[in-house]
């Protein structure tokens, strides 16, 4: 019996060599063409912190449950999912995940961590395995004086197994990620017993009108925020700025080292950065629990926010570092799928937009010219915080009314663009925002600027100012935490469609507001160009400054159209008209004589009524939901009862929309619908008005019979096909 086995085994080695295999890009760094190529490493090098990137699916359908999480008339409000859900639905399948983990082992790679979720695997290994298994020799490199190693060719799989990778990280040790923190020439300054001419804790609680929920009693008891981090550091810095600048004590941050602890970093910008993070982070929020979860020196930034992640160590999620995204891309790839799963668990990611203006990447190393983001706060599902500037008063006290200003002290300035890897999200085809491309940032903003005014910071005992994005993401942690609070939630989860929904709003004058505009200043340094702020949204401060205690009364609030049922259009069929009814949000719909709305609504080009976009650019953005079993007590029976009642719904489907043949804009609305459809509970359900979240509809100007849109609902009492045909004219 050995010799067939054998043989058996030949073939199969034979017929794993001869499979046709598939190279994954990204994994080979763009700076390397810069640096000096100094031989290949040892084969013993050690590789511990090699990451398979498996990916996720459906995002569409992600994306949609996340609208949905955020839409009060949604089932799915507030309501997070837990780690099998999200692998099961969006993961790889456990099939894709068994096979890559279980080919990893078999060619020599030891399982350092698993994912939860399945969008990933780590591995260690050797250079030797890396240049035997993956196809991929590690070279060495000279840069400043130091060597780095990095692959010398992309990573190659099978291509059966590659189909199920998006990519490897972790093959090189070069600097990716730096602290976006600036010291002020005056950190000589803000001594014990003298005036502290830079931001504390209650100077930012005012200025961004925190104060009012910290006088109602809200101190962020029983919520959490989770700091990402890379260095460890002294508690008596932490201590005594809680001494010197917090009037409520607090509880010392609780460390949470991913898996080895990179001790008190001798650099001092790195020092900085954690003690900023430890010290800031719920400043405002004293009753919080902060986690400073620490990556090991392998691990880094990524390590430690899976761990922040995997555990859901807090609600909010803050990150101070920066990337070069046109340099990165797959690393912010990699990012924003953590990022989106944390959103899905509840988790809201703040990530500081970069100190570099519009030209992030001429603070790497090595720097590329040009207009480019930060790739850490680019992706769609992490809040981008800029950075803004304003004067204190020479004694440090705020002065009321003073002009706050974008960030841009001639050196450096808050980082804002839009990405050329993540296109432009749905929540961003609001009003007021610019019709670009990409995902534009920063969302809001927040001071910045080390001299104008500064933060306070303690560090080897002694008061030092500091500036940078870096404080306001972790400083602004503690502000969404008395937000969560006030509301009586346990997380807020992706946030930004609903600053969005808010700022759109108040764009259009609909509602008080909830970010004060800063109109002024731009973000362009040195020579490549930069963006200026303006009214409204603008890629320098976004919308502008929070007013936290509005966001608190209105962040998760109900969308336009109250009393809801009078922006719903029913179905034909009275008996059958509650299995499915389309929402258009607008104040007034037109009507028949009964008042039952018609299932044609026409919109004019740039009516902030029904025109979302609110401009006159040749088309209406409408913004539409479908709803299931709605108690509908429009049409009555003689006896003054709904002539439809409650039932269950068992099967939905979107049939083909109506409008100019082959037109891509038809194409993409069904999308977006498709999408915001698998958001809703599984069917069968017995769910009463659960509707999907709003989601943009575009109608041509041009499009003569506009777009009619329909779908197939078999209710408790038989099938109905609502429909709404949705009109544009000109402006």
């Amino acid at each position: 019996m050995r010799a067939p086995a054998a043989v058996l085994l030949l073939l199969l080695a034979t017929a794993t060599a001869a499979a046709p295999a598939r190279r994954l890009a990204g994994a080979v760094p763009h700076g390397l063409a810069r640096m000096t190529a100094v031989g290949r490493a040892r084969d013993d090098l050690p590789l511990d912190q090699v990451t398979v990137f498996l990916g996720l699916r459906d995002q569409a359908g992600l994306d949609a449950v996340l609208a949905a999480q955020q839409d009060p008339r949604s089932p799915r409000f507030d309501r997070w999912l837990d780690p099998d859900e999200i692998a099961d639905r969006f993961g790889p399948t456990r099939a894709e995940y068994v096979r890559v983990r279980a080919w990893l082992a078999g060619h020599g790679f030891l399982i350092v961590r698993d994912s939860p979720f399945r969008a990933f695997v780590t591995v260690a290994g050797t250079a030797a395995q890396a240049a035997r298994a993956l196809k991929a020799p590690i070279g060495l490199f000279r840069h400043h004086g130091r060597t780095y190693h990095a692959p010398l060719a992309e990573p190659e799989l099978p291509a059966a197994l590659a189909a199920s990778v998006r990519g490897v990280v972790g093959l090189d040790d070069l600097p990716h990620f730096r602290p976006l923190l600036q010291l002020s020439s005056g950190t000589a300054g803000c001594l014990p017993g003298q005036p502290c001419t830079a931001l504390g804790p209650a100077d930012f609680a005012a200025q961004y009108n925190v104060a009012s929920l910290q006088s109602a009693g809200l101190t962020g008891a029983g919520r959490s925020i989770a700091v990402v981090a890379r260095s460890n550091y002294p508690d008596a810095d932490v201590a005594l700025f809680d001494q010197r600048f917090l009037t409520v004590p607090r509880a010392l941050p609780t460390r949470v080292v991913a898996s080895r602890d990179p001790g008190i970093s001798s650099d001092q910008g790195e020092l900085i950065e954690v003690l900023i993070d430890a010290q800031w982070s719920g400043a405002v929020a004293p009753g919080a629990a902060v986690n400073m979860v620490i990556g090991s020196p392998r691990g880094d930034l990524f390590e430690a926010l899976v761990k922040a992640t995997d555990d859901r160590l807090g609600d909010v999620i803050s990150l101070s570092f920066g990337l070069c995204e046109s340099a990165s891309p797959l690393l912010a790839e990699v990012f924003d799928a953590v990022y989106a799963i944390a959103n899905a668990q509840g988790q809201t990611v703040l990530v500081a937009s970069g100190d570099f203006g519009a030209s992030d990447c001429l603070a790497s190393d090595p720097p590329t010219a040009g207009l480019a983001v930060n790739g850490l706060a680019s992706s769609p599902h992490a809040v981008a915080v800029g950075g803004s500037a304003f004067a204190l008063a020479s004694d440090g006290a705020l002065v009321p009314g003073a002009p706050e200003r974008t960030w841009n002290d001639g050196f450096f300035a808050g980082g804002g663009g839009e990405s050329v890897l993540f296109a432009r999200p749905q929540f961003q085809f609001g009003p007021g925002v610019p019709a670009r491309r990409g995902r534009l940032l920063p969302d809001l903003a927040v001071a910045g600027d080390p001299a104008l005014p500064g933060y306070v910071i303690v560090s080897a005992t002694t008061n030092h100012v500091v500036g940078g994005t870096s404080v306001g993401a972790p400083a602004l942690a503690g502000a969404l935490a008395l937000v969560n609070e006030a509301q009586g939630r346990r997380g807020l989860g992706q946030l930004t469609p609903s600053l969005y929904r808010l700022g759109g709003e108040q764009a259009l004058g609909l509602r008080a507001p909830v970010f004060r505009d800063l109109v002024a200043g731009t973000i362009q340094v040195e020579s490549s160009g930069g963006y200026t702020a303006g009214p409204g949204f603008d890629l320098a401060t976004g919308w502008g400054a929070p007013q936290v205690d509005a966001l608190a009364t209105t962040v998760g609030g109900t969308a336009r159209c109250e009393p809801e049922i009078a922006c719903l259009v029913p179905a034909g069929g009275a008996a059958r008209a509650c299995a499915g009814e389309w929402l258009v949000e607008r104040d007034h719909l037109a009507v028949r004589k009964n008042g039952i709305p018609r299932t044609t609504q026409t919109c004019r080009d740039g009516d902030p009524e029904c025109d979302a976009d609110g401009a006159v650019d040749g088309r209406c953005t409408v913004n539409v939901a479908l709803c299931l079993n709605v108690f509908d007590f429009r049409r009555l029976n003689k006896r003054g009862l709904p002539v439809c009642a409650r039932g269950t719904i068992r099967r939905l489907r979107l049939l083909s929309a109506r409008g100019t043949r082959n037109d891509p804009v038809v194409a993409d609305n069904q999308r977006t619908l498709a999408a915001a459809l698998r958001a809703l509970p599984s069917l069968p359900s017995a769910l009463r008005a659960a509707c999907t979240a709003a989601v943009p509809v575009v109608v041509p100007v041009a499009a003569r019979h506009g777009t009619t849109l329909r779908a197939r609902v078999q209710g408790a009492r038989g099938a109905t096909v609502p429909r709404i045909t949705l009109r544009c004219t000109a402006g």
